[in-house]
């Protein structure tokens, strides 16, 4: 089955049309002939989609609306609307209850299929965007609430393409009157214009007899366009064609205006599919950061323990397929209890990210740095030959020794210095696991620490140094 749909009419035959029609395109489809009855259902069923009569023994379609918001497994589920007619007032008061789509009685399959796939195509994409900001919830920080920030859209930009380019200059004109967007015409073969940096947020394609085919094709490329892809499009056909309109849908549009080009309804389209892309925006911003702040040390910057094993395991497989040599090193700063007994843990702390800042600064953009403990630092240098090791070893102890730690909360600046432990990895060496590559380098720190600390210590990869 391709999803679950909720068909909600007080008129049996209707039910039942539609039951037909959606089961032939192998949906799964449940029915209520009431608002509460549709209710009932959703205790124990969670539809992809539903599909409801705009008037209800007991209630409308905005009231379906509002009461699928309220329920635990209903909010952002899509709702299409369908009418006796093909009323403008009727659509305009749906759409502006948050109504996804207004279809006319008796409703058009190509049209009502073609819908219900775009809107569940969003669906799943909202899902997977949730699941995964429910999956950094588990290991990360708090992550901030989307559902309470404020959407702006007053510097939104909206592309209006058109066949030529005086028609692109009329809309603009009519729809300036009722939005604060920032307009801006073009006529459909300026491609190139359209897709300068930066691109519109939402770019409006009309669909007329003489360019549809062309519009269709614009529509397909900006889709698939990296540069694009994020930009919502909608399609106008213009006179309306439900075959094109359904056509638009496959080919990716976020939305079409069935009845062509008008103001108030494109406005409410505009607004809607605005917060949609701002709200699936911020969820992704968050991923981003939940992400972010799971694989980096909050204190210094760098990144942790759970993001450099990974890292290391990686380089390690790049150099046996490339063989390439590389080298592991893990640095220790040397009596740091002394510096958090001495002046207090904030001092402590103020030592540590100056620490990071000086040994990130010695090395390649390729190499990786991170906390892996208290005052621990792991490093990872791909392709670096082995008498460069020793070199880079004793550059990062003498960034640290070479000039005192100015601290603010301490009247003399510190002496701190590093002990670093390095294993080299050569081309032919036994290959040994990201763990086994940790020990043995962990074992040359120690040595550097019982020879006198202040000092690195160098070995080449050989089975014995894991053993």
């Amino acid at each position: 089955m391709q999803g679950t749909i909720l068909v909600i009419d007080g008129v049996s035959t209707n039910r039942i049309i539609l039951k037909v029609q959606l089961t032939a395109a192998c949906f799964q489809v449940l029915q209520a002939d009431s608002l509460s009855a549709a209710m009932a259902l959703m205790k124990d069923n969670r539809p992809d989609l539903v599909l409801t009569a705009m008037t209800l023994p007991d209630g409308d379609a905005a009231d379906v609306k509002r009461a699928l918001d309220r329920v635990r497994h209903g909010a952002g589920v899509p709702v299409i609307a369908l009418c006796p007619q093909n009323d403008r007032g009727t659509r305009i008061m749906a759409l502006s209850a948050g109504i996804d789509e207004v279809l006319p009685l008796p409703v058009d399959d190509m049209i009502l299929q073609a819908r219900i796939r775009s809107l569940l195509r969003m669906r799943m994409q909202d899902d997977e965007l949730h699941l995964r900001e429910e999956g950094v919830a588990a290991f990360s920080v708090p992550l901030k609430d989307t559902t309470a920030a404020q959407i702006t859209q007053s510097d939104a930009t909206v592309a209006l393409v058109c066949h030529d380019l005086q028609t692109a200059q009329k809309w603009k004109s009519r729809l300036s009157a009722n939005v604060d967007f920032r307009l801006k015409a073009y006529n459909v073969d300026a491609i190139q214009d359209l897709m300068r940096t930066p691109v519109p947020d939402v770019i409006v394609i009309e669909l007329n007899e003489h360019s549809a085919g062309m519009a269709l094709r614009l529509l397909a490329d900006l889709r698939a366009r990296i540069s694009t892809r994020d930009s919502v499009v909608i399609a106008v056909p213009n006179p309306a064609d439900a075959s094109i309109a359904a056509e638009a849908l496959d080919r990716g549009a976020h939305d079409v205006l069935h009845c062509g080009f008008q103001v108030d309804e494109l406005t409410l389209r505009i607004t809607a599919q605005l917060a949609h892309q701002q709200r699936a925006e911020m969820i992704r911003n968050t991923l981003r950061d939940g992400y972010r702040a799971a694989m980096r040390d909050p204190m210094t910057g760098l990144y942790n323990r759970r993001y450099a094993r990974p890292f290391l395991e990686q380089v390690t497989q790049d150099a046996q397929s490339a063989g390439s040599n590389f080298a592991v090193m893990v640095a220790d700063l040397d009596h740091f209890k002394r510096i958090n007994d001495a002046y207090g843990h904030p001092v402590g702390d103020a030592v540590l990210i100056e620490a990071a800042r000086r040994l990130q600064a010695e090395l390649r953009g390729c190499d990786l740095l991170a906390r892996i403990g208290g005052e621990e630092f792991m490093l990872v240098l791909p392709d670096l030959h082995p008498d460069e090791a020793s070199t880079v070893a004793n550059r990062l102890c003498r960034a640290i020794s070479g000039s005192p730690f100015v601290v603010k909360g301490c009247a003399q600046p510190l002496e701190v210095t590093i002990s670093v432990g390095a294993i080299v990895a050569q081309q032919g060496t036994q290959p040994l696991s990201a763990d086994d590559l940790f020990v043995a380098a962990d074992r040359t720190l120690y040595e550097a620490k019982h020879a006198g600390r202040n000092q690195a210590a160098i070995k080449g990869l050989t089975q014995s140094a894991a053993a």
